[in-house]
């Protein structure tokens, strides 16, 4: 920090962490006003007996419940449009968002179209685009995530999928931030390795990305992104070899929500301006598209950044005293190598779909709406760079 450093530090909501406290959520909406609760959720959950717990719960505070259970992965902003019309003919007047990240986006997003004239897409952020201002309020929501590691119940975005366009790209406003975020570890024990796998090196790519991000990097947002990466680096591999650790699964949902309020105080960078397009084109899962793009993006960074790549190095434990700032900025880049094998991830890419093309449609898309993300990275890369980066990480070339 220097003596001309001045930022911003909004949260408006409230977080309740710690096991079992599920059991707050009716009281929490309670406090917001709400009566009759619209609870967002996805089928799995309803098999799961997830839902009809949380249902209880919300009963039991006198509250009126309607379900909808119709999230899918990569919620479509069509999706939300349509459930908007229901939530408007109904008389809901709170959101309970349970689930992963695309419920809880779905949630949020809803909120905004349900209070909102048009179409959702209007009002969603990317480079070429006239976003309209979310102006009016939204419906109050309580996110309560189920998986570790979007921290989308702490942030003020919602990422939709256009399928018209191909694209992914945020809805991105302050009235978007949730006003509770029950963060109970306890609904995270029962996640698949895969799942816990891809969301915890979301949560990882948000610590890392928040602290290169130079132009909006803050003490403040260093402060979570640094506690995101410490805790994902050491007790992610930990709930994988053994799904039952709880300490270990408390670990990885305060990382999450740490990982969250970090790239809600600066903003995600290249990784995930990279990730959304692949992810949009392929139907690739947001955590491995990541982990696809992460360590290519570590090795054309690190020499732009040796001194922030050091503290990270030293944050997930590989920095050597007295080794020197470009060697341990050289030995997070080997790290992440390693780390996406140790977690199974690079074993899941199948570059299924991917042909020699593909590296310079997924540069453009990056420039037609990521662009903004790109520009606040160091170094700025340009689109052949963006380019020759996607071949790289996807095993192919334009030459091929």
């Amino acid at each position: 920090m220097n003596d001309t450093d001045a930022f911003l530090v909004n949260w408006p909501g409230r977080i309740v962490f710690g096991v079992g406290k599920l059991a707050t959520l009716g009281e929490e909406v309670r406090a917001l006003g709400g009566r009759h609760v619209l609870v967002v959720t996805t089928a799995d959950l309803v098999r799961l007996g997830v839902v009809d717990h949380a249902e209880r719960i919300l009963k039991d505070a006198g509250l009126v419940t309607t379900r909808f259970a119709g999230v899918q992965p990569d919620p479509s902003c069509d999706d939300v449009d349509r459930a908007a019309l229901d939530v408007r003919r109904s008389d809901a007047d709170a959101i309970v968002a349970l689930g992963g990240g695309s419920a809880i986006d779905f949630a949020k997003a809803l909120s905004a179209a349900a209070t909102h004239e048009g179409p959702i897409w209007d009002y969603v952020t990317y480079t070429a685009a006239s976003a309209k201002p979310l102006t009016g309020a939204l419906l109050p929501l309580v996110a309560v995530p189920t998986t570790a590691g979007t921290g989308s119940e702490v942030s003020q975005g919602s990422v939709l999928d256009n399928p018209r366009l191909e694209m992914k790209a945020a809805l991105l406003s302050p009235r978007m931030y949730p006003r509770v975020a029950i963060v109970d570890p306890e609904l995270t024990y029962t996640m698949p390795p895969r799942t816990t796998a891809m969301t915890g090196f979301d949560a990882l790519t948000h610590g890392i990305e928040s602290f290169l991000n130079v132009e909006r990097s803050t003490p403040a947002s260093e402060l979570f992104a640094l506690e995101a990466v410490r805790r994902v680096a050491a007790h992610l591999p930990t709930v994988l070899r053994d799904g039952g650790n709880r300490v270990a699964r408390a670990e990885l949902a305060w990382a999450a929500t740490c990982g969250g309020l970090a790239i809600g105080l600066s903003n995600a960078a290249v990784a995930h301006a990279m990730a959304l397009p692949l992810g949009a084109r392929l139907g690739t899962p947001h955590g491995l598209a990541l982990a696809v793009v992460q360590p290519v993006v570590l090795a054309h960074t690190w020499e732009a950044q040796p001194q922030r790549c050091a503290m990270l190095a030293e944050a997930v434990g590989v920095a050597e005293p007295g080794a020197g700032v470009r060697a341990n900025a050289q030995a997070l880049v080997a790290w992440m190598n390693g780390f996406v094998a140790e977690i199974g991830l690079a074993a899941l890419w199948s570059g299924a779909g991917v042909d020699a093309a593909l590296p310079a449609r997924l540069a453009k898309d990056v420039f037609a709406y990521m662009g903004r993300p790109v520009s606040q990275y160091r170094p700025v890369f340009d689109e052949p760079q963006i380019r020759r980066m996607f071949e790289e990480a996807l095993g192919c070339s334009a030459h091929a």
